[in-house]
């Protein structure tokens, strides 16, 4: 199996001595440009990059002014969830002021909010899962029993019980 790389691009100054976390591990190779470039098609500009063999987290990358490449492995499954969780949102009318998504009718797909982490995105599909397969190891009779019953207690029914506040 190939073993996955982490890509991080400086886009505040060149690489250099205490410009990038070592903790808990060093970067396996890093390239300054000669300039600032223009990289992942223009999306941004840069002055280098560095590779690691795991993510770096949010703080690294916030303290090292680092902007993580979109095709990272955490990234890619950022994005999934992201659908997942959004279409739960949408389907359960979820105000603009607590999703964690929203719409980009342009390319047809989810994105996730500026305030939201990889740590809050994982929690929610999480918790959405974990509500969908409980949902689906009963039988339906006792799904509408327990709904039934929530409601006449009002209470929202488990599966349609948004992530819980303070983990957004």
């Amino acid at each position: 199996m190939e073993k996955e790389e982490y890509k991080y691009y400086s886009t505040q100054r060149p690489v250099d001595i205490g410009t990038f976390p070592k903790e808990p591990n060093n970067p396996l190779r890093f390239e300054n440009f000669d300039k600032r470039e223009n990289v992942e098609r223009g999306r941004f500009r840069a002055w280098g990059y560095l590779i690691y063999d795991a993510p770096l987290t949010d703080k690294q990358q916030s303290d090292y002014e680092l902007r993580a490449a979109p095709d990272n492995p955490d990234l890619i499954k950022f994005y999934e969830q992201a659908q997942v969780v959004g279409k739960w949102e949408t389907a359960h009318r979820v105000k603009d002021i607590k999703r964690l998504t929203w719409w980009y009718p342009d390319f047809g797909e989810y994105i996730a909010k500026e305030f939201v982490t990889l740590q809050k995105m994982e929690t929610a599909y999480n918790e959405i899962t974990e509500a969908k397969n409980r949902a689906a190891s009963k039988p339906i009779a006792e799904q509408l029993a327990e709904a039934e019953k929530q409601v006449k207690q009002g209470e929202t029914p488990a599966a349609d019980k948004p992530p819980k506040r303070e983990e957004r």
